[in-house]
């Protein structure tokens, strides 16, 4: 288990990786070192520069025939095929909530993952061949945009072959049109999510850090593993500022139910002071006059 001082220079290197990165779509920025440094969190050992170069050097024979001077799409088509086949990457369906899914060194291991963790190899192939490319936070899917598609559309001759097109490299490692997002966003959602520009922004690094967080945050609340739910609500809480308030307030009761209530009630006074709401407010101070009256655990 990751140890105090281990935990805080891990996040200080996410939080050093992050920063560097203002524009996705124009800053060079490594997906799978982003991945490593998650992983670092639950494997303290994880040497991620070493990594992050082996799986480089593997692509090279798979990537040798990359077709430079074809279009995009087949260009994208390509990097599919290669992902699929010659590298045998693929959506764990059988045990989606397995957590090796959800770590880097683990999918590269295992050649299985969700989709937020194989969008990220799938992103550094296309990183490694200079197509410029970007994760897209697809409610409920995670899906990989090509940004030059522009390019093919200045060579289409039919009208439809000028939409947006979007890669899933979850669900056999494929192209989605437009049409498709639509269909299974009011699928997934029974059209609870409108469909538009929102649905398929495009993420900042901080954004998949956050997302892959909160997916471990649900398994590790599933299965109450309390010591691996502290260091997910801590690193939201220092790399993530959307999530900052929710995270302090869940470790609070993560604290309490330790018997650490000294740490609940520091994280707890945190929130309190950055609450708006003046219901909320007077229910946390409550609740913080309960825990000042409790003894802390020492054992």
């Amino acid at each position: 288990m990751i140890a105090p001082d281990t935990l805080e220079k891990t996040i200080e290197a996410l939080a050093s990786f992050l920063k560097k990165v203002e524009d996705p779509t124009k800053d060079d920025w490594d997906p799978i070192e982003l991945g490593m440094w998650v992983s670092k969190l639950e494997y303290p050992a994880l040497d991620v520069k070493a990594q992050v170069m082996a799986f480089r050097e593997s692509l090279k024979p798979a990537l040798k025939d990359f077709p430079k001077n074809k279009s995009i799409r087949e260009q994208s088509e390509f990097l599919l095929t290669v992902f699929r086949e010659a590298l045998g990457f693929q959506g764990d369906t059988n045990n989606y909530y397995n957590v090796k899914n959800s770590f880097m060194n683990d999918v590269l291991v295992r050649r299985k993952g969700i989709p937020i963790t194989l969008s990220l190899v799938f992103l550094e192939l296309c990183r490694a061949v200079e197509l410029k490319a970007a994760g897209i936070s697809f409610p409920g899917h995670f899906l990989v945009k090509v940004l030059d598609q522009d390019k093919d559309r200045e060579k289409a001759s039919e009208k439809k072959s000028n939409e947006e097109w979007f890669v899933d490299a979850f669900e056999g490692a494929k192209i989605l049109s437009l049409d498709d997002c639509k269909e299974r966003l009011e699928t997934w959602t029974k059209g609870m999510i409108p469909f538009g520009p929102e649905a398929l922004k495009i993420a900042h690094p901080r954004e998949i850090v956050s997302r892959m967080l909160r997916n471990l945050r649900a398994i590790y609340f599933e299965k109450e593993d309390l010591t691996r739910l502290y260091w997910v609500l801590t690193a939201l809480s220092e790399l993530c500022p959307v999530e900052r308030t929710e995270a302090l307030r869940e470790r609070a009761f993560l604290f309490a139910r330790m018997g650490r209530y000294r740490a609940a009630i520091q994280d707890l006074r945190t929130v309190i002071k950055s609450s708006s709401s003046l219901h909320n407010r007077d229910h946390l101070e409550k609740i913080l006059r309960y825990f000042e009256l409790q003894k802390e655990v020492t054992n």
